[in-house]
């Protein structure tokens, strides 16, 4: 454990967890494509369902149609302050078009995406010697993401960025059915971890989601901002950094 200063009031903690975004923090997602990086996670599923001899469509009208659903869920998402459930999405694809692949199968298939999308992904260079070195610290270490993909999917995209090992406790917005900046699932990582709020830092990139929705169940934060970036409104975070590896002198690591 290490001391940490809410750098705000200037009171000081006892930091003993570390909690993490996935997106924009840890692993960096090209976004400029999004119709080939769906192409690129449902041709798993396409491909065993060819293989299995059931009646499929071809891989374009199949990712239409995929592409088409995901896009009403995720409004109809929005509005109930839920995240995209890709699995769900699939399986009631799948039942319009009579293909009996859903469940743990399908969850099982989804898993195997990661590989399909790794050139969608780019591990920030400094999040394995940062996250290495927290463990080493001491620090319990937890991943609380906004994710659509299945837990399962996104714990191979954090084996092939050698993070995976870190994290005993994830949490993915998609597995449990509520989001950030809701409150409810920053505190079923805290449970997880038992640890107390403020006992805890979160570290994302995102100021609504990531900081305000951290700030609300008591939690220290550190904002990982783009260069030129500057915070505003009520619930600021404790820490600005520009890179991660500027998390460990905060911590007093290293």
């Amino acid at each position: 454990m290490r001391w940490g200063v809410r750098a705000l009031t200037g009171v000081v903690f006892m930091i003993e967890a570390v909690l993490f975004d996935i997106g924009d923090t840890l692993i960096h997602f090209d976004r400029s494509h999004p119709r080939r990086l769906l192409t690129a996670a449902v041709r798993p599923v396409h491909e065993q369902i060819v293989s299995s001899g059931f009646p499929a469509p071809d891989l374009g009208s199949y990712e239409k149609v995929v592409w088409n659903r995901i896009v009403r869920s995720f409004l109809w998402a929005r509005v109930r302050r839920r995240d995209v459930d890709l699995v769900r999405t699939l399986g009631a694809v799948h039942r319009r078009l009579g293909i009996p692949l859903s469940g743990d199968k399908l969850t099982d298939v989804m898993a195997t995406c990661a590989g399909t999308i790794g050139e969608f992904l780019h591990t920030d260079p400094q999040a394995e010697p940062v996250v290495r070195a927290l463990h080493s610290a001491g620090f319990r270490l937890a991943i609380v993401s906004n994710v659509f993909l299945p837990g399962a999917a996104v714990d191979g995209a954090l084996r092939m960025a050698g993070l995976f090992e870190y994290f005993a406790t994830r949490i993915y917005a998609s597995d449990v059915g509520y989001r950030k900046p809701q409150k409810g699932i920053f505190r079923l990582a805290l449970r997880r971890l038992n640890v107390e709020p403020a006992r805890a830092i979160y570290v994302g990139d995102h100021l609504r989601n990531d900081i305000h929705g951290a700030s609300r169940v008591g939690m220290c934060t550190a904002w990982l901002a783009a260069r030129g970036s500057t915070a505003s409104g009520r619930r600021g975070p404790d820490y600005v950094i520009r890179e991660l590896s500027q998390l460990l002198p905060i911590l007093q690591v290293g």
